[in-house]
Order: structure tokens, then C-alpha cells, then sequence
């Protein structure tokens, strides 16, 4: 009888380690699934601040080019900021804002415009007043974003 017990015993058993290694397999890949997910979470925190140092950067940069663009240059028919109250349109260009990490581009448009800022009331002071305006839009996943910087120029 012992052996007929053990027999009975053995076939009991048969299997069982396949069962604990699927079920280890099972729990390592969900924990795998869950630090994947955790490192994402915390790496795309990371890139939404790359983007707005990168859009930061590019508007600084049209600051400066605002800045330093001649008075003369600024207001003739070819100027970089075409007058907005006289109807001249002013077109988009397409620029690359910066590269994310990974090596993909961050494309963008910047639309520029100027506006007069000289008060029609003051005719004694004879200064020319324009406000340059930079739009910069970006798309990042299914979003689109906008961010505008204006320049005070004075003559």
C-alpha cells in the first residue's frame, strides 16, 4: 500500500513546478509593466521641459533679432515685420524650434507683425513708436500650442 500511496503521491505533484514558474514569469512581467510605466511618466515630465526651454530659447532669439534689426530696415516694404494695420499680411515660416532628445525635430511656425504704438495725441515729442509681435506655433503630440513675445522699438 505505501507504494500505491506514494504513486498516488507523485502524480499529485507532477506539474507543479511548471505552474510556480508561470506563475513567477506572470508576476515578473506585470512588475516589468509597472516600472515601465513609472519611468515614462517621469521621463515625459522631463520632455514637456525641454519643449518649454526650447520654445523659450526661440522667442528670446526673436527678441534679440527685434531688438537689433535697423530702424530704416524695420519700417521699409521689405521689413521681417510687415505692418499689420495696413493690410499687409504676414505669412507664417516654418523653423525648427530644437531637437528633443531622441534625435526628433520640434517644428514650428513664427509669424511676425508690427503694429504702431505712437500716440496720436502727443504731435510735439515727433517720436515713432512700433511694437513688433513674434507668434510661435508648435504642435507637440495631438496639442497645439502658442507663445508671443512683442518688442517696444522706439526712434
Amino acid at each position: 500500500m505505501k507504494t500505491v500511496i506514494h504513486g498516488q503521491r507523485q502524480r499529485q505533484c507532477r506539474g507543479s513546478l511548471l505552474l510556480e514558474a508561470s506563475i513567477a514569469m506572470g508576476a515578473a512581467a506585470i512588475l516589468a509593466l509597472l516600472l515601465m510605466k513609472s519611468s515614462l511618466l517621469s521621463i515625459s515630465g522631463n520632455q514637456w521641459a525641454s519643449v518649454q526651454s526650447l520654445t523659450d530659447a526661440a522667442l528670446t532669439k526673436e527678441e534679440a533679432l527685434a531688438r537689433r534689426v535697423p530702424f530704416a530696415d524695420l519700417t521699409s516694404a521689405t521689413s521681417l515685420w510687415p505692418d499689420a494695420a495696413a493690410g499687409i499680411p504676414s505669412t507664417g515660416k516654418s523653423v525648427v524650434i530644437g531637437k528633443m532628445t531622441g534625435g526628433n525635430a520640434l517644428p514650428g511656425t513664427i509669424t511676425r507683425f508690427r503694429v504702431s504704438a505712437t500716440p496720436t495725441d502727443d504731435t510735439e515729442a515727433g517720436l515713432s513708436l512700433w511694437r513688433l509681435y513674434s507668434v510661435l506655433r508648435y504642435r507637440v503630440g495631438q496639442k497645439e500650442y502658442v507663445k508671443s513675445s512683442s518688442t517696444l522699438r522706439v526712434q
